[in-house]
This record gives structure tokens, sequence and C-alpha cells, in this order.
């Protein structure tokens, strides 16, 4: 017995006769009698006695009609919900953001997003580029924002912003009035940036581990703006995306790009073969549309 066929038998469930239940239904009304007995077959027991032209649910009719109508009920709910889920009329999507972005335009990407899809529920999670991975792979998120290279196999990657990793120098610092700054400046005097789980802080790591040269980090935070103000206060270099540090139009303090560069490539991220709801793919192409990608030498 299919969906449909239920619909039948709590039709004359509510009529009580076959005539008038078969032209609410749109059938003849021996096409209905004949689908009544192939599902009584099926089930081995009456579901109506007749009384004249009356059909008389049974107790096997009664049961099938009370559990039926739940049936119906519950699908019917899911067929409106997945409608109203192809036409974006709800959803939900979970989008990591690491914070050292969050400062950058994605607020206002979201918002342009909820004003586009005011019932689509969006919930921020944020935390290190290298912890959203996981939370991406694991399932506890639909979509992220990263940095390249992504470490995690399983993730699809697409290319949203390409710029530089940067030093930003105090303008009473040794190294304030150079055009640009390599590994070995570095390594010799302290540096501040984000923590261990943050793209930034590894990819640093393994830059110096591959030049092996020494690095001395001293203050992290996930915060771009306590960096700065700390690195400012101390004399110190604070290493971080320079389209973070520009965001924030820092005074007392200059920009001075790697040589050579170090690239920062910022991708969304999403798990390889794995079904992507339609409230995700709808947040994934906005984003896209809202960033246009820069050329590579920013600086």
């Amino acid at each position: 017995m299919d969906i449909r066929e239920l619909r039948y038998i709590l039709e004359i469930a509510t009529q009580q006769n076959m005539t008038r239940a078969a032209g609410h239904l749109y059938i003849s009304q021996p096409a209905l009698s004949k689908i009544l007995k192939k599902i009584e077959g099926e089930l081995g027991v009456p579901l109506f006695s007749r009384d004249g032209t009356t059909m008389v649910p049974t107790e096997a009719g009664k049961i099938l009609a009370r559990w039926g109508k739940k049936i119906l009920e519950d699908f019917d709910t899911l067929h409106q919900e997945l409608s109203e889920l192809k036409q974006m009329e709800r959803g939900r999507v979970i989008f990591g953001v690491p914070p050292v972005v969050s400062v950058l335009d994605f607020p206002y990407i979201i918002g342009l997003f909820h004003k586009a899809f005011p019932k689509i529920n969006v919930q921020i999670r944020e935390a290190g580029a290298r912890s959203l991975e996981t939370m991406v792979l694991d399932g506890a998120g639909d979509v992220a924002i990263s940095m390249r290279p992504v470490l995690e196999e399983g993730l699809n990657e697409l290319l949203l912003i390409r710029d530089q990793i940067a030093c930003i120098v105090p303008c009473t610092h040794i190294f304030a009035t150079k055009k640009s700054i390599t590994l070995e400046d570095l390594s010799t005097v302290p540096i501040n940036t984000f923590p261990e789980d943050f793209a930034v802080h590894q990819y640093l790591l393994s830059k110096f581990s591959a030049a092996k040269l020494p690095i001395h980090i001293n203050i992290t935070s996930p915060t771009s703006e306590f960096l700065i103000q700390v690195s400012q206060m101390l004399g110190q270099i604070c290493v971080m995306p320079a389209p973070i540090a520009n965001h924030y139009g820092i005074s007392k303090m200059v920009v001075i790009p790697f040589e050579p560069s170090l690239p920062w490539e910022l991708c969304i991220i999403f798990k390889k073969n794995s079904f992507v709801n339609d409230a995700a793919q709808a947040l994934i192409s906005h984003i896209q549309s809202q960033i246009l990608l820069p050329p590579i030498d920013m600086l």
C-alpha cells in the first residue's frame, strides 16, 4: 500500500460511501472497489463492512484510519517543507568564519544574503581556519572560509581572495624604513600573531622551518585589533594578512611586505562527495558573486 492508496482508504472511511468517495477522488467507483479489495488482500483483514450503501469501518479499518491520518499529515508536512526549501522559503546553513576575516566584508555580505533569503537561518561559527576545516569535514558545519593550503584532503575549495601576509611595524622600529622584510630579518626579533589553530600561525611555522630559521612568537591573540594595539605599545612587529591591517587604518605603524612574498589566499570550503543543501549552495554562490578576485600583487 502506497501513499496514494492510503488516501483512498481514508476517503472511504470519511465518506462511508463508495460512490461519494470515488467522486471526491475523481476515479470510478469500480476502480476504487478494486483498489480496496487489493489492499484488504495485502493486509489479510477486511477494512469495511457494508450496511446497505454505507461502508462501516471494521476494527482494522478504524486502526488504519487513525494511523493513516497521522501518516498523511506527516507526509504532507514533509512535502511542504521540501517545497519551501526548494523555493528558499526555509532552510539553515552553518557557516564558519575565522575571526581574522570577519572584519572584512563578510558581515555586509551575510547581511545582503539575509535580505535576499530572509527565511534562511544562517548560523555563524567563528574559529581558526584549521578548526573550521575539521568542523566541515566532520559534518558539524556546511560551509566555511579557510586559508590555502587547505590541509584536509576531503574538502572542496573555491578561491575567493588573493593577497599577501605582511609585517605591521611600529614607526619607531628599526625595520620601519625597509621596503620589504625577509624571514632572516624576522628571525632576529620577537613577533606577535594569531594562535596555533590559525592558518597564518601554522603557515609561518612551516616557512621558518623550511628555511631552517628560528621564530620568536611573543604574543598570540585571535583578535586582530588587539594584536595591532599591543604590538604598537611594545614596539614589536605584528604579522597578519595585509587587508586585515589596512582595514583598521592604523597610525604610527607601517605595513611592509615579505620578500619573497608570502601569499594569503582565502577560499570557500565544503565537504567532497557529500550532499550540499540548497541553502548552503545559495550562500556559496552569493559569496562568490560579492567578492571580486584581485590581482596577486597587492602591495
